[in-house]
């Protein structure tokens, strides 16, 4: 597991880095988006969040509009492989002929 360093105190910039004070944060666990259903059930989570005020709303509606364009290309994808396969079916048939 990867780790982040993140300052705890509010000191100044031009402070040495040695006297100021850092907390150690794990990295957040890898969310897995590679279906459409991955990418509802990560939204519903962040509806449920915001829902429940765990989330701030103007940080939910970021995520939920990031995952609605991840969305997208995944379904961008998925419509482009359908069309490929469709094509080199046709192109077949006209072979045949």
């Amino acid at each position: 597991m990867k780790a982040e360093l993140v300052a705890v105190s509010d000191s100044n910039d031009l402070e040495p880095l040695a006297a100021r004070e850092f907390a150690v944060l794990p990295t957040p666990p890898r969310i897995d988006l590679k279906t459409i259903d991955d990418v509802r059930v990560e939204m519903a989570k962040v509806y449920r969040d915001m829902r429940a005020g765990r989330m701030d709303t103007a940080d939910g509606t970021k995520l939920a509009y990031v995952l609605g364009q991840i969305g997208k290309l995944i379904e961008s994808g998925e419509l482009e492989k359908r069309l490929e396969a469709l094509e080199g079916v046709l192109v077949a048939r006209k072979v045949k002929k």
